[in-house]
């Protein structure tokens, strides 16, 4: 598989939202996508919360990691609701403008992928854009498979966000950044409804340069937690035993 370490130095962004808030937004957006990158390659125990919902479990949950040697492959699935969780607790920055924001994604199913090899002298080289593309693809809990959308099929604010995103993720990572590349895919029912939501029972894998990671939902950090009947203890909300006394939550 060919691999590009070139840097990725094309600072183009469009402009989805007002001129005022824009670049602020985008920036906040972009670090804490940064943070949550450097808090799972590092397995940090710090958590942020909000609304109850630990936002670095939550991340932990839409970002998986395969690890194989010198070799690096992240499917990062970024739900709808992720923008909120992320951005509701800053106080210059409006319900109205997350709804924008929420409003942009909210037809398809966001994906950040990367396929990265460290090399023996310390550089880093990635899968371009263009080959990854032909490798990835999501398989719903039928084994139907999707595609990524092309950019024509893509609605004009959600690919000036994503579009915007990119150099920002080079500056602020380096070679990894320049390596992690976005898709947008459409799910939906018949009716046109997404099918995927990350408060919803399902299942789902992103499949991309030989690897599998499967997304199993609603996810746990949503979920009310449950108390062992026994101590009183804060159980995870999809667990239907206690680890520990064996006795039915």
């Amino acid at each position: 598989m060919y691999k590009s370490s070139q840097t990725y130095l094309n600072q183009t962004a469009y402009y989805a939202i007002s001129n005022k808030t824009y670049n602020y937004i985008l920036s906040i957006m972009l670090k804490t996508l940064f943070i949550s990158v450097i808090l799972c390659i590092t397995v940090s125990a710090a958590s942020q919360e909000t609304e109850n919902v630990n936002l670095i479990e939550y991340i932990k949950e839409v970002q998986k990691w395969n690890k194989q040697s010198n070799e690096m492959t992240l499917s990062f699935w970024i739900p709808n609701g992720y923008w909120e969780l992320a951005l509701k607790d800053n106080p210059q920055i409006t319900q109205a403008v997350i709804n924008q924001i929420k409003d942009a994604f909210k037809d398809y199913v966001f994906v950040c992928a990367l396929d990265l090899d460290i090399n023996n002298n310390g550089t880093m080289s990635y899968t371009p854009e263009s080959d990854l593309r032909k490798t990835i693809f999501i398989k719903d809990s039928t084994n139907k498979q999707y595609d990524p959308l092309d950019k024509e099929e893509i609605s004009s604010d959600a690919l000036s966000l994503s579009e915007a995103i990119k150099p920002m993720f080079a500056q602020m990572l380096g070679q990894m950044g320049a390596g992690m590349h976005f898709y947008f895919f459409k799910i939906t029912d018949e009716k046109g409804n997404p099918t995927i939501n990350e408060y919803k029972k399902g299942e789902f894998t992103i499949c991309h340069s030989g690897r599998e990671f499967k997304y199993n939902l609603p996810l746990v950090t949503l979920l009310p937690p449950k108390v062992c009947p026994i101590d009183n203890a804060s159980m995870k909300g999809n667990w239907d035993y206690c680890p520990f006394h064996g006795v039915k939550l």
